[in-house]
């Protein structure tokens, strides 16, 4: 019978390797996607095992294409090779099993965009990309009218833009869309949406006749609708591709680093201010203390965490390009320089300052860190946007930094924060009524912020 041992050793240690294998793909690759018919399924919130179709080459943009009236039709389809064709990542969502879940909803409005970024985030951590890319939304009749009115109700930072391709006269949904663009119930058709509304990033409306109302100029720092005409279908069709392709290419057009400058607007500037965002992106709190701040003579330079550590960043690299960006925004180095981070930036920034420069760390007045955590990662991830936490305890990081220079903000309602430690114990404290928002009065901490800068920059040697 010993003949028989040496296959069953060979079985024994095939079944082992499989079950391996199974069980390392059951822990990293993500439970609600899966393989199909040369297809990656992706579920987020209230959008479930949407196709994500990948392009022959390596992606230029994400798109996500919402189907007209009835679900995904060869219409749809065509679109999304077009779309394909110009090296886009397309997630095709059908409209019809979305408006199901919509309509679920209760309430006087209902809010679109969180699923659409949740399903954005998700198919690229899944792929493994690089480098985040927002989503362009586009669509078909009722599809156009929902991409059109998602950017519209998107914080910036969220969406690239939007096409909307012969958009309907109406969205039938229950509940209009939360914010965003003016809308007037249609009976029996849902709601229409004004295309005159300011937006936070581009949008192209695509029809064969010109809307009789015209579009007046946008507010400075916003956008209006495009119009774009063609009589043929398939000319719009190629029209409608070409302008997602434009609004993805702007909206990867930023520098090597992912920030935003913001002069002040208060005369020369005072202080500059290097702003690590939440890993949301630049948006809400951050963008608008950032603001806030630049009209109090601060020269602020945030930088996009969504984007920046959408890839691993150690902790040097970080100070490398904390460096970067002093030097870029003040050459002449005189300006006295202010670091901030909101959460998952107020995670990371404390584990640089060992790798800043020491020139650099004298001119650093104060480190302000808002909504600080207990641990983190150094890299955006799906368990970070659920409040996961990492594997780096930040408190011992935070302990490392200058006290005199150090602020830790906190709401009466964060219960994870790093501020309470009691390695801190002698760091400044400020804490503000509400939770992680802080009751969106960012009026009241922009003041807090700017009151803990001066007494710290009189405080500091000049700049030689």
């Amino acid at each position: 019978m010993k003949f028989l041992r040496r296959p069953y050793l060979y079985l024994v240690a095939a079944l082992v390797i499989i079950s391996i294998i199974l069980s390392v793909t059951y822990r990293y690759v993500p439970r609600l996607a899966f393989w199909t018919s040369g297809r990656i399924l992706v579920t987020s919130e209230r959008l479930s095992e949407v196709p994500l179709l990948q392009p022959s080459m390596k992606p230029t943009g994400i798109a996500i294409l919402v189907s007209q009236t009835g679900g995904i039709r060869a219409d749809d389809e065509a679109l999304s090779k077009l779309l394909l064709d110009r090296g886009f990542l397309v997630l095709m969502v059908d409209l019809e099993r979305w408006r199901q879940q919509l309509n679920q909803d209760t309430g006087e409005c209902t809010y679109f965009v969180s699923d659409l970024e949740g399903l954005a985030k998700e198919a690229q951590r899944m792929i493994s990309l690089d480098t985040y890319m927002h989503p362009v939304m586009i669509g078909i009749g009722e599809g156009g009218v929902m991409s059109y009115a998602s950017v519209a109700n998107s914080p910036a930072a969220t969406l690239a833009g939007a096409v909307a391709l012969d958009p309907t006269v109406a969205l039938n949904t229950k509940l209009p869309s939360c914010e965003g663009a003016d809308f007037e119930p249609v009976a029996g058709q849902g709601y229409s949406y004004s295309y005159d509304a300011d937006l936070p990033n581009p949008a192209v409306i695509v029809r064969e006749k010109a809307d009789p109302a015209p579009s007046g100029p946008p507010t400075p720092g916003y956008f209006k609708a495009q119009e774009k005409l063609a009589a043929g279908k398939p000319e719009r069709m190629q029209m409608a591709a070409d302008a997602a392709v434009e609004i993805a290419n702007e909206d990867a057009s930023a520098d090597t680093l992912p920030i935003v400058d913001i002069p002040s607007s208060n005369g020369p500037a005072k202080y500059l201010a290097v702003f690590f965002s939440g890993d949301g992106g630049w948006r809400d709190i951050d963008k608008s203390v950032g603001d806030i701040i630049a009209k109090e003579g601060v020269h602020v330079v945030g930088v996009d965490s969504l984007r920046y550590y959408w890839s691993v960043r150690k902790p040097e690299d970080i100070a490398k390009d904390i460096g970067r960006i002093i030097k870029k925004a003040d050459p002449t180095g005189k300006l006295p320089v202010v670091l901030l981070g909101y959460s998952f930036g107020a995670n990371t920034v404390p584990f640089a300052w060992p790798f800043i420069p020491e020139h650099l760390q004298q001119r650093i007045a104060m480190v302000g860190l808002i909504g600080t955590e207990e641990t983190t990662p150094f890299q955006v991830s799906v368990g970070a946007w659920l409040g996961l936490g990492g594997d780096n305890e930040v408190a011992p990081a935070v302990a490392k930094l200058p006290p005199a220079k150090v602020l830790c903000v906190y709401g009466t309602q964060e219960d994870d924060t790093a501020c309470n430690d009691p390695s801190l114990s002698t760091v400044q404290k400020i804490q503000l009524q509400g939770d992680h928002h802080y009751d969106e009065k960012y009026d009241t901490l922009a003041a807090k912020l700017m009151e803990a800068i001066a007494s710290r920059v009189q405080a500091q040697p000049a700049a030689q």
